[in-house]
């Protein structure tokens, strides 16, 4: 069967990683793709990494890429996405996935699913396409996410329903022009609209497929108003190129 890698970002998620990783591990032979998870972990001081090796020694499928410290989920994605082309030979996708339960393994098929039919090169998990949803959650920050979106829109002109979805999935051949070693991106929250944007400028077919997003299961959420205003400003720049 084809082979897809699911690259999970982690700080300090111990309350969360296994619960994640035994969802996975149970739909593991209810898909038509093997699934092998690398997880890319800043530096946790919680006990992360040991479950994560845990499940390594128990299943065979599990991986783990420790960096130094808080790096960033940008560049985490980035040496993951590296580190699977170097390591896992012919797998079809790569697929994001957030470490703390908000994105749920069972709708896996639905975003690898139309890699493997050939129908697209990136799919993106929308909670904002019919069908798609968020459970939970503050009215905060699902006015931050639709206002982000919104500024998208008018900004970068992605006419994506939810560009700052971080569960998607990618194909091995996007991923090699996408990241070359000497592509460089954005480390923080721009980082999901950024690649997505250069996927669209290379030329790829994107698709937006639905999904329920759900609030997080355990320990505190890494957003900070610092990363809203990068992300703001970075908008704005490519509003500015695109007009000038």
């Amino acid at each position: 069967m084809a082979l897809v890698a699911v690259v999970i970002p982690t700080y300090n998620e111990a309350e969360n990683i296994g619960r994640v990783l035994d969802s996975l591990e149970s739909i593991s032979s209810f898909v038509n793709f093997d699934i092998h998870v690398l997880v890319v972990d800043d530096g946790s001081t919680d006990g992360t990494v040991e479950i994560v090796d845990d499940f390594g020694k128990r299943f065979g499928n599990v991986s783990v890429l420790r960096r130094p410290g808080k790096l960033g989920l940008g560049s985490a994605y980035v040496d993951g996405f590296r580190w699977c082309l170097k390591n896992l030979g012919d797998f079809v996708a790569a697929v994001e996935m957030d470490a703390d339960g908000s994105h749920d393994p069972g709708q896996l098929p639905s975003l690898v699913d139309p890699i493997l039919e050939g129908r697209a090169h990136v799919v993106v998990g929308s909670r904002y396409i019919r069908g798609g949803g968020w459970r939970g959650g503050s009215v905060w920050r699902k006015l931050i996410s639709r206002g982000a979106n919104l500024l998208v829109r008018h900004t970068v002109g992605l006419r994506v329903k939810d560009a700052t979805s971080g569960y998607r999935a990618i194909s091995r051949k996007v991923l090699e022009e996408a990241f070359a070693e000497d592509r460089q991106y954005e480390s923080g929250y721009t980082f999901q609209v950024e690649t997505l944007y250069r996927y669209y400028l290379l030329g790829y077919k994107i698709l937006e497929v639905p999904i329920n997003f759900y609030e997080r299961g355990g320990g505190e959420s890494k957003l900070a108003i610092g990363e809203l205003a990068s992300f703001a400003s970075w908008c704005f720049k490519q509003l500015w190129r695109r007009i000038t």
